[in-house]
């Protein structure tokens, strides 16, 4: 991943999302860049992005790819709490690609420390 970011593309829906949201909310931000990392997700699930809220239970994603629905399922435990993965299965490389552990390890440090872990990633800072 490239400044933090899987595509060009991430980082602009994600940019773009974020705008009018509480960037202090660390889970709604660890979310929402959960969503923007796969076009077809985040085409489907934007307009359920409020200011301070995400609406998962008025949207199902439908035709993703086991990806995406991977990264949907992520999106929930981090802002539902619900538990679609243990820590087997994160460790597991034949359940989780090495682009989606990436994925997974940068949305924990949003959640932990908040938008600021993409600035840092992005001046290329540890």
């Amino acid at each position: 991943m490239k400044n933090g970011f899987l595509t060009s593309y991430h980082q602009r829906c994600f940019e773009q999302a974020v705008e009018k949201l509480d960037k202090n909310n660390s889970v709604l931000m660890s979310a929402v860049y959960l969503l923007t990392a796969d076009f077809r997700l985040w085409k489907q699930s934007r307009n359920y992005v409020e200011k301070d809220r995400i609406c998962f239970g008025a949207f199902k994603p439908i035709n993703c790819t086991e990806n995406g629905y991977t990264v949907y399922c992520a999106a929930n435990d981090v802002y539902l709490g619900t538990k679609h993965f243990s820590l087997s299965d994160l460790a597991d490389k034949n359940l989780i690609s090495p682009f989606l552990f990436e994925l997974l390890c940068t949305v924990m440090a949003i959640k932990r420390y908040g938008v600021e872990v993409l600035e840092k990633a992005k001046r290329g800072q540890k």
